[in-house]
């Protein structure tokens, strides 16, 4: 990995306790820092920091990880140790540590073990080399499920973003993402850590997660339908950075021949760009028409297919919407289709229901709570959007399971149906999906309805299944194009902002709710989506034609803006809105 950058750190001055135990006095934080750990604009997926600066001496970029990035790091975990001891009455101290392939991780990996370990924790590492924790974000996540005496995982990873960066994806209890009131309460205590004691002489404990999780999917998907047709097939896989083991093991298990590309990228983001060239001479080399590319953590997904002599380049709303589309039509699936609200609508006509929610699985982990009868944080409920879509297609704003629960018992009714098994689809359009199945039966006796599954219940990203089942889907001749409609486009572009801008662009078009604009000429109805604190996270601007959003990035600095247009108009479209907000309202 270390052939793409090297970096340099600096000293750091430890005091020694006694053998084994050190300690590191902190300095006071700049505004700036506190800013970085206790964020204005609350992450979406973890918090992500540049831990290493860029310099550029005779025109060659040169990292260095300074002590004042590393110590945000230090600060967090202590803070995240703090919180989890008095949550637990510091019982079953036990934490599963994982990473990606970023340069950092060694060293994070380390100061994140001996921290807990002072502290008095188990730790738990994937089997791996010596020092190594490697293992993808989804399955991190799954694992505190899967495994279930231990309840706290961190994974250590930034995702898509620059090698530079790094970041801390956080569960307690539940696979869903650390979010609400607290994760601000762990924010808080990292202001206030001013020393840190760590113990060197702890010895992890090794678990094979990533084949737990693959025994997962295997089962999971046999439920759905038969993989069959993947095997013997020529498979290109494009990590982008590290092996992608995981996957790769589990592609082999339904008997693919698999080509994995250890060229690395930065960033490692496989919807930024594609060497198309080069993947084009490995394919043709081995024999393949599908590659998949995957980003660090392993949820951000592009497919690449060679079709009639053609190569194509599918991204997650154009995969997800088809396959969606081909398993309710092919194969006769009824869907819970549980979207972000700037994912594609290409596949909302062929679901049982639809539901909208905010972006980031800390919303859509909710409706699959609230579907499956499990208790939910309420603060999570609070700092939640959820919406979902009667028969007249309006959005029925909810904070309680009860309606949506009702809604999808009148839809059975309507239908005469008593028994069925849904596959709930639960997506975003940057890549992350995770399929469950939901049981609903009507009792006899009592005429109420239960609602179950027989799968653990996994709710962050978990895009492994649906990777599997394009897969399949295309090695039996099913074609992505043919399953969308392609007079509307999809796409998503940024305009940069800090998180003040952010503030005030949000806060300053509020007044457009439930109002008409007009955009050079083009009229658009304006609707604000908000949580259940009332707190605005998402507009809505629908035209007679087009409909866009825009919302503040949880990942960066920026605006994100989201359009479903007619093809040949969609990308004036979207810069002109791009334009006119950042001109009135930043």
């Amino acid at each position: 990995m270390f052939n793409l950058i090297d970096y340099e750190i600096e000293d750091i001055k430890f005091g020694q306790v006694e053998e084994g135990i050190k300690i590191l006095k902190l300095p006071e934080l700049i505004e700036e820092e506190k800013n970085i750990i206790d964020p204005i604009v609350a992450p979406t997926s973890g918090l992500r920091i540049q831990i290493l600066d860029i310099k550029i001496p005779d025109e060659k970029e040169k990292y260095v990880l300074t002590k004042k990035k590393l110590f945000l790091f230090l600060r967090m975990f202590k803070a995240i140790s703090q919180k989890f001891k008095e949550m637990k009455n510091n019982k079953n101290l036990k934490i599963l540590i994982f990473t990606d392939d970023r340069p950092t991780k060694d060293l994070l990996l380390q100061y994140c073990s001996e921290i807990f370990a002072y502290d008095g924790f188990e730790i738990y590492y994937q089997k791996d080399n010596p020092g190594e924790s490697k293992i993808s974000s989804p399955y991190g996540a799954a694992s505190i499920a899967l495994y279930e005496n231990i309840n706290l995982i961190i994974v250590l990873t930034a995702s898509h973003n620059d090698l530079s960066w790094n970041g801390i994806k956080l569960y307690i209890d539940y696979p869903i993402p650390m979010s609400g009131d607290l994760f601000k309460d762990i924010s808080k205590k990292a202001l206030e850590v001013n020393e840190i004691q760590f113990k060197s002489n702890f010895t992890p404990i090794l678990i094979e997660a990533e084949q737990k999780n693959n025994d997962y999917v295997i089962n999971l998907l046999s439920k759905v339908i038969e993989v069959k047709s993947i095997k013997g097939k020529n498979i290109v896989i494009w990590p982008y950075l590290g092996k992608a083991r995981g996957i790769v093991n589990l592609f082999k298990h339904y008997g693919a021949n698999i080509t994995v590309v250890e060229e690395e990228l930065n960033p490692p983001n496989p919807l930024k760009y594609i060497q198309e060239s080069k993947l084009q001479n490995i394919m043709t080399q081995v024999n393949s028409n599908i590659a998949l590319l995957l980003d660090a953590d392993r949820d951000r997904i592009v497919l690449y297919i060679k079709q009639n002599g053609e190569y194509f380049t599918y991204i997650p709303n154009e995969v997800y919407s088809a396959m969606h589309n081909i398993l309710a039509k092919e194969f006769n699936k009824k869907i819970i289709n549980v979207r972000t609200i700037p994912s594609d609508l290409r596949g909302d006509y062929s679901s049982f229901l639809n539901i909208l929610t905010g972006v980031g699985y800390k919303h859509l982990g909710v409706i699959m709570y609230f579907l499956l009868g499990i208790k939910v944080d309420q603060s999570k409920i609070d700092t939640a959007l959820l919406y979902f879509e009667d028969e007249n297609k309006n959005l029925i704003k909810i904070n309680n399971p009860t309606p949506l629960r009702h809604q999808l018992i009148k839809l059975m009714e309507n239908k005469n149906l008593e028994r069925e098994s849904f596959l709930m689809v639960y997506w975003e359009e940057s890549g992350g999906h995770t399929l469950n199945i939901l049981d609903v039966s009507k009792n006899k006796e009592t005429g109420d309805y239960d609602f179950s599954t027989e799968f653990t219940v996994i709710a962050d990203k978990y895009p492994v299944p649906a990777l599997v089942l394009i897969t399949e889907l295309i090695c039996r001749g099913y074609v992505i194009s043919e399953s969308i409609d392609w007079s509307i486009k999809g796409i998503n572009r940024t305009i940069p902002a800090i998180d003040e801008e952010k503030v005030r662009i949000m806060k300053n078009f509020e007044k457009n709710h439930n109002n008409k604009i007009l955009i050079d000429e083009k009229e658009y109805d304006v609707q604000a989506l908000s949580d259940n604190n009332n707190m605005i996270d998402i507009y809505q601007l629908k035209s007679n034609d087009s409909t866009l959003y825009f919302r503040p990035s949880g990942t960066g600095p920026e605006v994100r803006f989201y359009i479903f247009g007619k093809v040949e108009t969609h990308l004036d479209e979207i810069k002109r809105v791009q334009n006119y907000v950042k001109q009135n309202y930043s």
